[in-house]
């Protein structure tokens, strides 16, 4: 046994339990708005934020100190105060900030709430279906995406599809397929008012979710949303997406078919996906942790437990969702776009 990677191992693991536990102080911090008063508050003793937050203060200085030593808070040593930097209110505090990434928290608490149904389905190598997972699943996912798309969608990725984007501000039809929570739907809406916006998801609760968000948004007139599967929407549309759930469909072959039969005759689809090499050993790095992690608690059972049951996980790579895409009509197939996290292909017939 080599001593130094032993111990080089067991710092990795001190490290990681030690992010672990920052799970629930987070969601707490979250659900008690602690983040955003310490960022409206400024430096504050402790006391004083404890009374602004209407919490504890004995707990208050052990949450805060918490966040101190993970880098999430700061403290000022000489004034005895606690605050948020920019960049942190930017990430933790102001829920329309791009770099917000506090609702990655929501799915790991529901990743480990929803643990004993993941286990069984270890053994008996059935699903668990999308909306059996804990609520705060379907809003972390909608709170982990949003600032992504906001940093990226219509700035950046749609513009390497110009025939895309002239469908759009001409007034062209748009589905977006598995909207959830209608993040994706209401931006595209946003910034191509003459459009005609879809969106469809087999959740219905997340479709209920989306309806409330596009009414608070001012939008409701300017989308249409319906609980459908992603095989029996109606329509012809000029452009039809998938944003991160293709492959969580139990059909994905049968999904994007039924999208082409959907499309117009020079329509395009559009797939944004989790960034993944072709090979297992090219994805063993810290974006394929969390990406295996996310998948086998999320993805591969929510397409086990539908029809097909593929289960082409987070990782899948290009190749595979070529084959896919290609297996389901489409001609031809370009990786557009690819980021750390996400790349974006468009398919055409």
């Amino acid at each position: 046994m080599d001593s130094k990677k032993l111990k080089e191992l067991q710092w990795k693991i001190f490290q990681n339990v030690a992010a672990a536990q920052l799970v629930p102080l987070m969601r707490i911090g979250d659900e008690l708005k602690l983040f955003t008063t310490l960022a409206n508050l400024g430096p504050s003793k402790n006391n004083d934020f404890a009374k602004a937050a209407e919490i504890d203060a004995r707990y208050s200085l052990e949450w805060l100190s918490a966040m101190c030593a993970a880098g999430y808070a700061t403290y000022d040593e000489v004034e005895g105060k606690f605050f948020l930097s920019e960049e942190q209110a930017a990430v933790f505090a102001h829920e329309d900030s791009t770099a917000l990434m506090i609702g990655a928290y929501d799915s790991l608490a529901a990743s480990v709430m929803d643990e004993p149904k993941i286990r069984a389905a270890f053994k008996t190598g059935q699903g668990v279906g999308w909306g059996d997972h804990h609520q705060c699943y379907f809003r972390g996912t909608a709170r982990f995406f949003k600032p992504v798309y906001k940093s990226n969608l219509v700035s950046r990725w749609l513009p390497k599809i110009p025939a895309l984007t002239d469908k759009l501000s001409a007034g062209g039809s748009f589905a977006d397929v598995g909207c959830g929570h209608g993040v994706s739907t209401m931006l595209i809406a946003q910034h191509f008012p003459e459009s005609r916006v879809h969106g469809f998801d087999f959740h219905g609760p997340s479709i209920e979710e989306a309806k409330r968000l596009a009414a608070d948004a001012g939008l409701s007139s300017r989308i249409t949303y319906e609980t459908r599967s992603a095989k029996d929407y109606e329509g012809k549309f000029d452009a039809i997406a998938f944003f991160d759930c293709l492959h969580d469909m139990g059909d994905p072959v049968g999904a994007a078919e039924h999208a082409c039969k959907q499309l117009n005759d020079d329509g395009l689809l559009v797939i944004i996906e989790p960034f993944a090499n072709d090979k297992l050993e090219d994805n063993l790095n810290i974006v394929g942790q969390m990406f295996y992690c996310a998948s086998t608690m999320g993805c591969v059972p929510a397409s086990l437990a539908q029809e097909v049951g593929l289960a082409l996980g987070a990782q899948a790579g290009p190749a595979r969702l070529t084959m896919v895409l290609q297996q389901a009509g489409f001609k031809k197939v370009e990786i557009v776009a690819t980021t750390a996290t996400n790349m974006v292909l468009c398919a055409t017939k």
